[in-house]
């Protein structure tokens, strides 16, 4: 016989175990009464069962490695056993033989079959039997042998379609059920003994039933099948009347001449189950998804939570769900916390304590329930108060019995079941989102999971849309005050350049008129005068342009550095030849920038190059890195340096390192170098040592960056 699936082995009258794992069937044939054996193709006995030991009164021990032969009487061998199986027929064979017991001589027959090792295997194929007692008094040796052949594979069976756990159905042609094991009734409620002499029919859904019957016809008359014979899925009917979802394989045989039919059936259930809640698990995380994308897309609170109420009632499989604001004494409703208020879109009343729920968005929900829910706003008078008062997601799987919840009005509206969530913080809660069903029921830990989910994202929208209303309203108030800037500071060039003008007209009129009766002195305070009108003069001129490097700039466009360079160089030509000053460039990139305010840029930082190159000539030398989406430019100078204490104050406005007796100028000149790469969206940065030059670095975007 072919080993089948391995089961725990029994233990011989000595105790040891079985020890071949080719007696992995020993269970099963123990279970049936059957001795069994097995040899190795020369007769040496390598493993037996317990009911052979009981058989022939040896121990395990006695028994191993010991000869079949010598248990046979003097006139039969196991080679003479065997001849007739030949070498390559896996088809078992039955004969009589006489076994020499510890007592006695036992007429048996015996049932043979060669088994080969099995693909690869280094080794001789071997030989297995069962043994059964026969009873020479009342039965001729092949009756006998066939007899007891077909009770040992009787008992096989039986023993085998006991300890399966799937059910075993055997029909006729009328689809009577001829055959059923134990396990049918823990499948399908139904005694097997009551079973055995009814149809089939029974055992099939009312719905099913003529259909079944008529694919059977089918069968029989045109051998023509409607399903997969091999494994089909199709449910059955309990005793109780609720249906069970089977797997079921079939397959028909002929005994004795006629036609049966066995099915062999397990219930699938808990795989049933585990794909619906899968399903419905998919479901959710692709709605959550969803609402997450339209958040971000979608700036209107009104239409997100509209969307929100709709995709819960579909996700959980409930009657109605609702988006429930809460509005406390003291706090603006449609706020997170502190956000600004939203329009009263829907049913809205009082709680004795004063606050008050409003209903911002529905689906399916009868007008009754939303005004009773909100009418009873006190935390035990309704579910969504409820769920406002609790600390974690109330589930309620009976509104009647859960003691939580004093809202008989729910029962009244046909509700009898219910899931609800708190919408933002605990403390400062937005408001609640319910789930209302006219079915008693559970929630599971998913549908928990995906209604908080919802809630998170309903709550971080809002709280972002709070804040980018508070952003805007700052952004509006900064473009107020940079404008009321600006006019101040054009007020400041137009206004206080004009009493410059005349200080400095009269001033020149003075020393024009009074020259010969003024004394050196006297020319010396005007020219102060004159320089110091000259000054402000320049100091507001370049605030004002401070001011409107953001205001005043022009569109950004491709911008070649190497032409503005040169542009930048021929405007330094008297500078560069009166200190004798050197630039050198590497190859430089072109950006997306203000062409005119890069300009300004590059003028500023070569000028100061020069300006600050100490008892030397300036050696000035530019290059350009590609970082990402950005070019780094450098300007690196052999100069005095700056100490790297002063490397962020020299870039603010007029901040001056040295006096205007060492070095001429404003002391803004940096600080329109980062205004201007601030609005190209870069930085500035410089590395420095006192006596060892400086190096100055900005980055500026790409002009194929957008692309």
């Amino acid at each position: 016989m072919e080993s089948g699936s391995p089961s725990a082995p029994s233990s011989g009258e000595d105790g040891d175990a079985t020890d071949s794992p080719a007696l992995k069937t020993d269970g099963l044939l123990e279970a049936a009464g059957v001795a069994y054996f097995q040899a190795t193709a020369a007769g040496t006995i390598t493993g037996v069962n317990g009911a052979f030991i009981r058989l022939t009164g040896y121990t395990r021990t006695e028994l191993r490695d010991r000869s079949f032969d010598a248990l046979l009487d003097d006139k039969t061998s196991l080679e003479s056993l065997i001849a007739t199986l030949d070498e390559g027929d896996p088809s078992p064979v039955s004969t009589t033989a006489s076994i020499r017991t510890t007592t006695e001589v036992v007429p048996c027959t015996v049932h043979l079959q060669r088994r080969s090792p099995g693909d690869g295997a280094d080794r001789e194929s071997e030989i297995v039997g069962i043994v059964t007692q026969r009873s020479p008094e009342t039965e001729t040796p092949s009756a006998a042998a066939d007899t007891e052949s077909g009770l040992a594979y009787g008992r096989t069976f039986e023993a085998l379609a006991n300890a399966l756990p799937d059910g075993i159905i055997v029909l006729d042609t009328n689809s009577d059920i001829q055959y059923a094991n134990p396990a049918v009734e823990r499948i399908l409620g139904h005694d097997p003994d009551e079973l055995v002499g009814s149809s089939k029919v029974n055992i099939i859904p009312p719905r099913l039933r003529q259909a079944h019957l008529d694919a059977l016809q089918n069968y029989l008359e045109t051998g023509e099948r409607n399903l997969n014979w091999t494994y089909v899925e199709l449910p059955g009917q309990h005793k109780s009347g609720h249906e069970v979802p089977l797997g079921v394989s079939l397959n028909d045989f002929t005994y004795d001449g006629d036609r049966y039919f066995v099915g062999l059936f397990r219930d699938i259930s808990p795989r049933k189950e585990a794909e619906r809640t899968l399903k419905a698990k998919v479901a959710q995380l692709e709605s959550i998804a969803y609402l997450g994308r339209h958040a971000l897309e979608e700036g209107d609170a009104d239409d997100l939570l509209e969307k929100a109420t709709e995709l819960a009632s579909a996700a959980l499989e409930v009657d109605c769900c609702v988006a429930f604001e809460y509005d406390s004494i003291g706090t603006a409703p449609g706020t997170v916390g502190s956000g600004a208020p939203t329009t009263d879109v829907g049913i809205r009343a009082a709680g004795s304590d004063g606050d008050a729920f409003r209903v911002r968005a529905t689906t399916d929900c009868d007008e009754a329930l939303l005004e009773r829910e909100c009418e009873r706003s006190a935390s035990t008078e309704s579910l969504a108060g409820a769920t406002l008062a609790s600390d974690e997601p109330i589930v309620v799987e009976d509104v009647a019995t859960d003691d939580r919840i004093d809202a008989p009005h729910l029962s009244d509206e046909g509700i009898h079941s219910g899931l609800g969530v708190t919408i933002g913080p605990i403390t400062d809660p937005w408001g609640v989102l319910v789930a209302y069903d006219g079915r008693n029921g559970e929630f599971a830990d998913h549908d928990v999971d995906f209604l908080e989910s919802a809630a998170t994202i309903i709550a971080t929208a809002l709280e972002r849309q709070a804040y980018e209303r508070q952003l805007s309203e700052t952004v509006d108030e900064l473009e107020a005050s940079n404008e009321r800037l600006e006019q101040f500071a054009y007020a400041a060039s137009h206004d206080l350049q004009e009493p410059l003008r005349m200080v400095s007209s009269y001033l020149g009129l003075v020393e024009s008129r009074y020259a010969d009766e003024l004394d050196d002195d006297a020319m010396e305070f005007i020219e102060f005068a004159v320089d110091g009108a000259e000054r402000m003069r320049e100091m507001i001129d370049g605030l004002l342009e401070y001011s409107r490097i953001d205001t005043q700039g022009e569109p950004f466009e491709p911008v070649d550095l190497e032409t503005v360079l040169e542009d930048v160089l021929t405007d330094l030509q008297m500078m560069l030849e009166e200190s004798d000053a050197e630039i050198t460039a590497e190859s430089l990139p072109t950006v997306r920038g203000d062409p005119t305010q890069l300009r300004q840029l590059l003028q500023n930082l070569l000028s100061n190059a020069i300006e600050y190159s100490g008892d030397e000539p300036p050696r000035v030398h530019l290059a350009a890195e590609r970082c990402g989406r950005r070019w780094r430019v450098s300007v690196e100078d052999d100069g005095i340096g700056i100490d790297p204490a002063d490397a962020d104050r020299i870039f603010q406005v007029f901040q001056r390192l040295h006096s205007r007796e060492e070095y001429d100028g404003t002391g803004i000149g940096l600080a329109l170098c980062r205004r201007i790469v601030e609005r190209h969206g870069g930085e500035i940065w410089v590395d420095s040592e006192p006596g060892e030059g400086a190096t100055f670095s900005f980055t500026l975007p790409r002009a194929d960056a957008d692309a």
